[in-house]
């Protein structure tokens, strides 16, 4: 895929990675070996090969250095891209996000408008910081069952996807800058029109029939982000409160941190949005714009902790002196320890590396502000709000910024632009099983999968009645796939099978379980639509 889209002519090669004996050399290995290759293709490239002996070690090294040679090709005109339109070189970002963090600061940062925000009030902003709602609020669009002669009914959905609704959210709304001033009361009795984030006793309408505000609770299996109806106490963003006004919510402001507004990111937003239409969508320049423009907002999510991996020798007096002065001063940052021999591994919590710069008065470090994040997150679920209680059709399903409804949208919001709609599937047959866990089959017959934790090859394997199945109380799925474990004494990496059970069970709740023999169970929780 990269290949053509960079259009680098050294195309990958192919190799058997289900033959797993390193030492095999004998015929050309058996179609099962090869993942993802179709029987045509086997036969192509068998016939290429021709009727040599097949050696694993040969062959393995022949497929890394051309794979090698690609992935620089692919990088060498990465970087030429990247260097022709912004004059940056790739070489020091490890990562895209942080390549987009360069770019912005670089080109279209204001000048001290993002100030580093630490400590409570980090703590305090990080608790209105939560992701897209994903519901499933009807399970399927079956309107009549089997009966007889009569064949099931079924009514046709729409499923629509925002057009990048993060950068959307960026470009079109002010965000919080400069320095937070804290508040004790309510606010908006002196300043109406205050902004930043509340902490709020908040009280939902009695009825609605799709809640927009989301929380954390505390449940057995641990923290759980619901939307549900109530009252309760938290942060949250001023934008998301004066939505939810509009739909019956009510909020007493006990205490916040206000900011000023400013204009972050349109430039930049635009800027990439623009390089997208200058290029086809077969150019690399489009994919790379789409990539910088939806990987700048999780820069300014990140936490400020991180977990760092020392080892001591504890046989030596300068090994057992080092030790003992990190227990005195850093103790209390210790997560974990294992005694290996002689030595001490420990796992232990620290913070980011922060310079102050006085004359400023701003923290100049990582590229985190909790404020922004959470600000472009609320500002998506207020976009996605609209469709959560429409009375122009019935909402099915919702994910971050996508919608599964039993009617058409207007088409003046089908447009390829900045948050607006596209139409991806028009659906004949659906099955809501929990949020990630679907099944959908469109008009022209194509069936589409969607179960989060498991790979596309076990995917492959599960059809619509699998999940349509899962509809009928206490029943279940059960599949296996490999995953990769790593080992941390031996330094070694493994790979295993592990037992997966997709199962519903019905009683006061529904509830979506995925096991693993490795791991405790896992559900996932959502309210008792069928009855």
């Amino acid at each position: 895929m990269l290949c053509k889209a960079f259009d680098i002519s050294i195309s990958k090669s192919y190799f058997p990675f289900n033959l797993t004996n390193i030492n095999y050399t004998g015929v050309f290995p058996q179609l099962e070996y090869w993942s993802g290759v179709s029987p045509s293709l086997y036969d192509s490239i068998k016939a290429e090969f021709g009727m040599r002996m097949w050696s694993f070690k040969d062959e393995a090294i022949k497929y890394c250095k051309l794979d090698c040679k690609t992935l620089h090709k692919i990088l060498v005109k990465f970087n030429e891209l990247i260097f022709s339109h912004f004059k940056i070189n790739i070489n020091k970002s490890l990562t895209l996000p942080s390549l987009a963090m360069k770019i912005y600061k670089n080109h279209f940062m204001p000048k001290d408008s993002i100030y580093q925000i630490l400590g409570d009030v980090e703590k305090a902003i990080r608790q209105s910081y939560s992701g897209g709602a994903v519901d499933v609020y009807i399970p399927h669009n079956r309107i009549s069952a089997f009966l007889g002669n009569i064949k099931s009914s079924f009514k046709q959905l729409f499923y629509y996807d925002v057009n990048s609704l993060y950068p959307t959210v960026m470009a079109k709304h002010l965000m919080p800058i400069g320095k937070p001033t804290i508040f004790e009361g309510n606010i908006r009795l002196v300043e109406p029109d205050a902004y930043g984030f509340f902490y709020c006793k908040i009280t939902s309408p009695d009825k609605l029939e799709h809640p927009i505000l989301q929380r954390r609770i505390k449940t057995s299996d641990g923290l759980r982000t619901i939307a549900g109806l109530g009252t309760w106490n938290g942060w949250i963003s001023s934008l998301e409160v004066d939505n939810a006004i509009k739909y019956g919510y009510q909020f007493e402001i006990l205490k916040g941190y206000q900011f000023e507004q400013g204009d972050l990111f349109s430039g930049y937003v635009n800027r990439m949005y623009e390089l997208r239409s200058l290029y086809p969508k077969t150019h690399a320049m489009n994919l790379i714009a789409k990539l910088l423009m939806n990987s700048l907002y999780g820069k300014f999510g990140m936490k400020m902790d991180r977990t760092e991996v020392s080892i001591y020798d504890y046989s030596t007096d300068k090994g057992r002196l080092h030790f003992k002065d990190m227990l005195d001063n850093l103790g209390e940052t210790v997560q974990d320890y294992i005694q290996i021999d002689n030595h001490y591994l420990i796992v232990r919590n620290t913070l980011l590396s922060l310079k102050y710069n006085e004359k400023e008065d701003m923290y100049h470090g990582q590229d985190i502000n909790i404020a922004i994040a959470s600000a472009i997150t609320g500002g998506a679920r207020v976009h996605m709000s609209v469709f959560k209680n429409n009375s122009n059709f019935n909402l099915y399903y919702s994910d971050t910024d996508s919608i599964v409804i039993d009617q058409p949208i207007n088409p003046d919001f089908i447009r390829n632009r900045l948050g607006q709609l596209k139409l991806e599937h028009l659906i004949k047959k659906a099955v809501f099983i929990a949020p990630k866990v679907y099944g959908l089959v469109d008009v022209d017959g194509t069936e589409v999968i969607k179960i989060k934790g498991i790979t596309k090859k076990v995917a492959a394997d599960i059809n619509f009645e699998d999940l349509e199945f899962l509809l009928i109380q206490d029943t279940k799925r059960t599949f296996t796939q490999e995953k990769w474990f790593k080992n941390l004494i031996e330094g070694e990496i493994s790979i295993s099978d592990v037992l997966y059970n997709l199962k519903v069970t019905t009683n006061k709740r529904r509830a979506v379980y995925v096991d693993n023999i490795f791991n405790s169970t896992e559900p996932l929780y959502y309210d008792d639509i069928i009855k």
